[in-house]
């Protein structure tokens, strides 16, 4: 099959969209499919030289396309070129302001990117539509559109040349990706607290890749401080260098809102890693819309779980769980709902 993934500005390295493309397209061409990439830039003017495909894959983010978040030009030009082909649209984002307690601005940015999005899937009509988290899926699905999961993977590979040098007596904890400035730090200091005391073992607290200096760092910073936990940067490092980071930690935090962590890449990395991962539950989306991939779903503890210090402990202890192959995963899987 001919498959032509379509995304906003390429920047490797910089972009997860970008890196999401490669690395899947890399193994769609390994399974035997011949893959067409095509960046749209921001500043575009026209559609040109769309390359012939049997299936057209949209990477879709309001953001990615525009840089005011609005990109009705280039949903009409390619609901246009796109006419009775054989669409699949991935939602990475989906419109802003779609969570109780947002601001009238966030509100009417997100209606006008909605109904963008929906006059663009009723002129299109895509035979598949997915997205990666609880919360994407959830509005979708109130609108009537059906949507189904596609696992959002880590992009950190395998590392085989790591030598494991975790300590009996330190519990080694990742943050990768950048902190969210409204995840419950304090809360979070007092989960942190407990293991200790409930564990006997110190804390040691890394950050791993490249960090924005932001609120959300000021106030991870903040808690260590207040709590006197170890804290360490690594800065930039290779995708090799941060494989054998994350296999030297005891457990992972996501600052990301449980009801959107399918969206987080970074999440994705601990968790293939086999990671058990502290997040939070913000409450913006209904409990029985909420789930974990079947594969993870005994990898997350909730902050908000009284009882999660214990269960968390307890699988510490276990054996580590094998790599989880999730770009092979997706491969696999988005052929299964095309074919």
């Amino acid at each position: 099959m001919i498959i032509c993934y379509i995304a906003g500005d390429k920047n490797p390295g910089q972009c997860g969209i970008t890196d999401y493309v490669e690395l899947l397209a890399l193994e769609l061409e390994k399974l035997g499919h011949q893959i067409e990439r095509y960046f749209i830039k921001k500043d575009f003017r026209e559609l040109n030289n769309l390359p012939n495909a049997d299936l057209y894959s949209i990477q879709f983010a309001p953001y990615a396309y525009a840089n005011n978040g609005m990109p009705r030009r280039i949903l009409n030009l390619l609901a246009r070129k796109l006419q009775n082909k054989r669409v699949h649209l991935n939602f990475h984002e989906i419109w802003v302001g779609a969570y109780p307690g947002a601001n009238w601005k966030e509100m009417g940015i997100g209606w006008l990117q909605k109904n963008f999005i929906l006059d663009f899937i009723n002129s299109c009509k895509p035979e598949l539509i997915t997205s990666s988290n609880a919360a994407a899926l959830d509005r979708l699905k109130q609108l009537g559109i059906p949507t189904r999961f596609l696992y959002l993977f880590g992009n950190i590979p395998y590392s085989a040349n790591s030598k494991v040098t975790t300590t009996g007596q330190t519990l080694k904890v990742a943050f990768f990706g950048t902190p969210y400035a409204d995840f419950p730090y304090n809360r979070l200091g007092g989960v942190f607290s407990t293991l200790c005391n409930s564990s006997g073992k110190k804390l040691e607290i890394i950050l791993i890749g490249r960090q924005r200096e932001d609120a959300g760092f000021d106030n991870l910073y903040s808690m260590c401080e207040k709590n006197e936990f170890f804290i360490e940067r690594t800065g930039e490092l290779s995708t090799n260098l941060i494989s054998e980071q994350l296999q030297e930690c005891s457990l992972g935090v996501s600052t990301t809102p449980y009801d959107v962590i399918g969206k987080s890449g970074a999440t994705a990395a601990m968790l293939e890693h086999g990671l058990p991962v502290l997040a939070y539950d913000d409450g913006d989306t209904l409990r029985e819309s909420l789930f974990i991939p079947d594969s993870f779903e005994d990898q997350i503890f909730l902050t908000n779980d009284h009882s999660s210090v214990e269960k968390l402990l307890q699988y510490i202890e276990k054996p580590r769980k094998s790599f989880f192959d999730g770009v092979a995963h997706t491969a696999n899987k988005m052929l299964e709902l095309v074919s």
